[in-house]
């Protein structure tokens, strides 16, 4: 981004809609919660505290490539922790550099008082990218899942 623009904060971009789960859900009934809603995570809380993360990465590699029973699995058991979190008002540029250097993809938005305010994706980021540079970049548009005309494919 060139220095005349200002550049979106967190907060600007950020999924307000989160599916949180408390830490004692099984992974089956996360699962069909991350299902239902048509996202890849769950953000696990304890009370009001966001204390975990729930991926389908997780779900997949800790649950049934161990064939375990996933309604007797816990989701605090497989959870990633620790949460690595970002502000608001942190930047574009800010959330982006903590998602590379910990090699992850999403980033759960916390408040200054710890509250579960949102979640930002790599999607998210490639997205703003994407519009900002008009559709234009075949690559970035497939990183951002964006293109002209009907969404679908034969994955449906």
């Amino acid at each position: 981004m060139s220095m005349e623009e200002e550049e979106p904060a967190v907060a600007e971009i950020m999924q307000r809609r989160v599916l949180a789960v408390e830490m004692n859900t099984t992974a089956k009934e996360c699962a069909k919660a991350m299902t239902k809603r048509g996202v890849g995570c769950a953000v696990i809380v304890q009370g009001k505290a966001a204390i975990g993360i729930v991926t389908e990465r997780d779900l997949v590699s800790k649950v049934m490539a161990d064939l375990l029973d996933p309604s007797k699995v816990l989701v605090r058991d497989i959870m990633s922790t620790p949460l690595i979190t970002v502000t608001p008002e942190a930047t574009m540029t800010e959330a982006g550099k903590l998602m590379a250097d910990y090699g992850i993809r999403r980033l759960v938005v916390i408040d200054r008082e710890g509250a579960l305010t949102g979640i930002i994706t790599a999607v998210d980021l490639a997205r703003v990218l994407a519009k900002k540079r008009g559709y234009e970049e075949a690559a970035l548009n497939a990183m951002a899942r964006m293109k002209e005309g009907p969404v679908g494919g034969p994955y449906q």
